[in-house]
């Protein structure tokens, strides 16, 4: 809960400030449905995302899921359910299609414990194929087919208590690498409603846990006779076993369409009130729900829906999962159709430069002591120069307007006056480029670009033609030897940490980036090396671009696949601990 007073604060300093400034700015496109501040939305940059899409259709679905930038690596699940015949709300296949082949998963269930027409592996199986999801996925698989295993569920780093200890979930979830939570937001006669911590709890568990969950660890044979609160926190609990089983490797999806009071495992649901609100896609599933809670609180014909979720304690569910540090309920939301604007916004030696701007924006100047937030400072901007007095380390953000909370370019640190930071990279298809600008952007760094004398066309790359320029100077390593523009960096001396990134060509850095390397004293930096590719690792590579260097401190590197985010990059620059 302290995180939320934090948060409660820093947006009531900004609110206050608003008042005090008049700002006016231009707002954005918008939604009715989520116009409105309920609570829980804040404009802390510090809260998770959380994406919004108002179309529901498997273009729009699939595009949610590309906006968030997850790197599905290796065999994916798609944890969604197959819906209770005859009748029930799950979602279609052809909603789902687009996204399931984009990113070659499978779709995975676990029997019901209450009986039904999924109760049995034969039965089930019957089910998704009238259903028609072996029409869209390569495979369903019903993962206690073979049984279950149990998997701890950890103990909560923020010293709050676990109702239940152990999680029980179908055997066949160690054949996977990542998960992608695809659940449909409803209502629920026993949790009140049901979205991505029901899914990934209940759905998840076998028959034996589902029956954990329920009766908050009291029998693992029956659903029934348990305690309310404590089957809500259970699932909290079940949730965070689960990514803690995929190290963190899940992403999660809401789609709020057909929003009956009854879920999916009822086949014969209630006619919902409300209509189709939209998807919402984020990394933390406690603050999609509780954005999807918001939304469906200032939607009108809501009235059966709440009181279906206070009647069960609903809200209790997130109010566990944000101690047990599940997740946040706060959150800030991005529509993900407002329209683009190129915009850009830097700051160097006391002068804020900002362009593309159509009318005015709010500029705000975050301010942090020893770690904390201190200061708040709100002003209206327009484009061109001018100076500004700011502190080193302070956070500059621009929106379109306080209550939108669009931002309309990334953020930018200030420099601190002390210790240098630069990211250098060579990119052939603009992959390394994201990755280094996102890297340069959270931490404040400059950047420079090894650029060869003669660039590489698409020809030049095609690594499948033998007769391709990569091809011939992989395979003659003595005639490497690629002409750069320039290994001369203003003002290198200056530097005290460097990130060196390039992609990996046949294992190894590209060449590319050897005459910088060679041509430029380390001594006295740290470096870290980074590289992308679509399946190859860093492996040793890091090492040898080392070793050609013969000086300076070079730590371990990273890869990043073709869709890194800027949350996974900016964990990682968190890991270093350079800062």
């Amino acid at each position: 809960m302290k995180n939320l007073k934090k948060i409660t604060a820093f947006a009531l300093s900004l609110a206050v400030l608003c008042l005090g400034f008049g700002l006016l700015v231009r707002t954005p496109k918008t939604t009715t449905a989520y116009a409105a501040d309920t609570g829980y939305e804040t404009i802390d940059p510090d809260a998770p995302e959380v994406l919004f899409t108002s179309e529901i259709t498997s273009e729009s679905l699939l595009r949610i899921y590309k906006a968030l930038g997850f790197d599905a690596e290796g065999e994916v699940a798609v944890k969604m359910s197959t819906g209770e015949p005859p009748n029930s709300n799950y979602l279609r296949p052809e909603l789902i299609k687009d996204l399931i082949q984009e990113v070659d998963g499978t779709i995975v269930e676990c029997n019901t414990a209450y009986g039904g027409r999924r109760s049995s592996t034969a039965m089930h199986r019957q089910v998704i194929e009238d259903h028609g999801f072996l029409d869209v996925a390569k495979a369903v698989d019903i993962m206690d087919e073979n049984g279950d295993i149990t998997i701890p569920v950890p103990t909560p780093a923020t010293g709050a208590r676990s109702t239940i200890t152990t999680n029980r979930v179908g055997a066949h979830l160690t054949n996977y690498d990542s998960l992608i939570s695809l659940a449909h937001f409803k209502g629920h006669a026993m949790a009140g409603y049901g979205g991505a911590i029901k899914n990934m709890s209940i759905g998840i568990g076998s028959v034996a846990g589902k029956c954990l969950i329920h009766t908050g660890g009291r029998s693992s044979t029956s659903p029934w006779g348990g305690n309310q609160n404590a089957f809500l926190e259970s699932m909290g609990d079940a949730t965070s076993s689960v990514v803690n089983q995929f190290d963190g490797k899940v992403v999660y999806i809401n789609v709020m369409n057909r929003l009956s009071i009854d879920c999916d495992c009822d086949g014969n649901p209630s006619e919902p009130d409300m209509h189709d609100i939209g998807i919402l896609a984020s990394y933390d599933p406690v603050a999609l729900d509780q954005a999807c809670l918001d939304l469906i609180s200032q939607a009108d014909g809501n009235t059966r829906f709440l009181n279906r979720v206070n009647g069960q304690n609903g809200f209790h569910t997130l109010e566990h999962a944000q101690e047990i540090g599940l997740g946040s309920r706060s959150y800030r939301i991005r529509d993900i159709d407002a329209e683009p604007v190129a915009v850009t916004m830097s700051y160097d030696n006391g002068r804020l430069t900002v362009s593309g701007l159509d009318g005015e924006a709010a500029l705000i100047r975050v301010s942090y002591s020893d770690g904390a937030l201190a200061g708040v400072d709100i002003s209206s901007v327009t484009n061109g120069t001018r100076n500004m007095e700011v502190n080193g380390g302070d956070k500059l953000f621009l929106w379109n307007s306080l209550m939108s909370m669009q931002p309309l370019c990334p953020s930018v640190t200030v420099p601190d006056g002390g210790p240098k930071t630069l990211v250098v990279y060579y990119s052939a298809t603009n992959t390394t480029e994201g990755v280094a600008e996102k890297i340069a952007a959270y931490t404040g760094a400059d950047i420079f670009e090894i650029t060869p004398s003669e660039p590489y066309t698409d020809d030049d790359l095609d690594w499948t033609d033998n007769n391709s320029r990569v091809v011939a100077e992989h395979n003659d390593p003595d005639g490497r030897h690629v002409e750069l523009e320039t290994t001369d960096v203003p003002d290198w001396a200056s530097y005290d940490t460097v990130y060196i990134g390039a992609p990996i060509w046949w294992g190894e850095f590209s060449w590319v980036i050897d005459d910088f390397v060679k041509n430029n004293d380390f001594a006295g930096k740290t470096v870290i090396p980074f590289c992308t590719s679509m399946s190859s690792g860093l492996g040793d590579s890091g090492r040898h671009v080392a070793e050609m260097a013969s000086s300076g401190n070079w730590l371990d590197g990273k890869r990043f696949g073709t869709r890194a985010s800027e949350k996974e990059i900016q964990e990682w620059v968190d890991s270093l601990g350079l800062n």
